[in-house]
C-alpha cells in the first residue's frame, strides 16, 4: 500500500497519522491541517512556469559572469524555491553565487 498524497508539511503528516488510527477529520483539522502545512512545510517549492523558463535558458547559456539583472532573478527565484529568508550576498564572492546556482540547478533537475 503506497503513498496516494504528496505530504507537504507538518500538517498532512499528522493527517496521515490520525487516518491511519481511523480519527476522520473535521473542518477544524483541515483548517489546522493547511495552518501547520504552512507553517512547518517539507522540502522545496515547484518552479513557476515563468521561472522553469528562465532557469532553462540560463543554465543552456553557461554564462560566466553575471548581471545584477541576473543576480536578482536567480536571487528571487532561490528565496522563493526553498523558502530561504531573503539576505544581501556579495555581489562579487563566486563561491556563493556558484552554491545557489549548483543547489537552483540540482532542483530544475529532478
Amino acid at each position: 500500500m503506497g503513498r496516494t498524497k504528496k505530504i507537504k508539511g507538518l500538517g498532512d503528516l499528522i493527517a496521515a497519522g490520525t487516518s491511519v488510527i481511523g480519527i476522520e477529520p473535521c473542518d477544524g483539522c483541515n483548517k489546522r491541517k493547511e495552518k501547520l502545512n504552512q507553517l512547518f512545510p517539507f522540502g522545496i517549492e515547484e518552479f513557476s512556469d515563468i521561472e522553469k523558463e528562465y532557469l532553462g535558458t540560463f543554465f543552456e547559456s553557461n554564462k560566466e559572469t553575471l548581471d545584477s539583472k541576473d543576480q536578482k532573478q536567480i536571487l528571487d527565484i532561490y528565496f522563493r524555491v526553498f523558502r530561504v529568508k531573503p539576505f544581501d550576498p556579495c555581489t562579487n564572492c563566486s563561491g556563493v553565487w556558484n552554491s545557489i546556482i549548483k543547489k537552483l540547478k540540482k532542483a530544475y533537475e529532478n
